[in-house]
């Protein structure tokens, strides 16, 4: 139950930590066109996206408006380049710590920045290794009670085969 949760309340975080994105740095910019020099927009591979998604996630680069531009302006689509690697693209998520972003939040949720940044806050902590056993149980349960509030009629997942 505890990895279903994290892996649906990951998302919703990736999706608000991308919205506070930092800018990217000059050296950030040149990386992005750097790496996308090496391909042809035309004929871009899965392979190709997975390579350039993880260049930028070990680069520290976070998607964002910035990124979303500096790959636009080196000629190339930044929601093509997610969809490649089989993942959302950056707007619709930040990068996960495996270096790929996230894919795009369930379709249908409910949720409120009130209860985003909630959730945000409650995630942040349950991570951060400061909370005792009990705090954590605590901080757990917050998490699972905003998700069935904003979940969808029927719930987040359809199990029906």
């Amino acid at each position: 139950m505890i990895s279903g949760i994290s892996g649906a309340s990951m998302a919703v975080f990736q999706t608000q930590s991308s919205s506070n994105s930092s800018s990217l740095t000059t050296d950030q910019r040149q990386l992005i066109e750097d790496t996308l020099a090496e391909f042809n927009v035309d004929q871009l591979t899965e392979a190709d996206a997975l390579s350039i998604t993880e260049t930028f996630a070990d680069a520290g680069i976070q998607p964002g408006r910035e990124m979303t531009q500096a790959i636009s302006d080196a000629g190339f689509d930044a929601r093509t380049i997610g969809d490649l690697a089989g993942v959302g693209g950056p707007q619709q998520g930040g990068m996960q710590q495996g270096g790929t972003p996230p894919p795009p939040p369930p379709q249908g949720l409910n949720i409120s920045d009130e209860m985003l940044q909630s959730l945000n806050d409650l995630l942040n902590d349950y991570y951060s290794g400061d909370l005792t056993e009990e705090e954590q149980a605590s901080t757990l349960t917050s998490i699972t009670d905003i998700l069935k509030e904003t979940a969808p009629e029927g719930g987040l997942i359809n199990v029906t085969a």
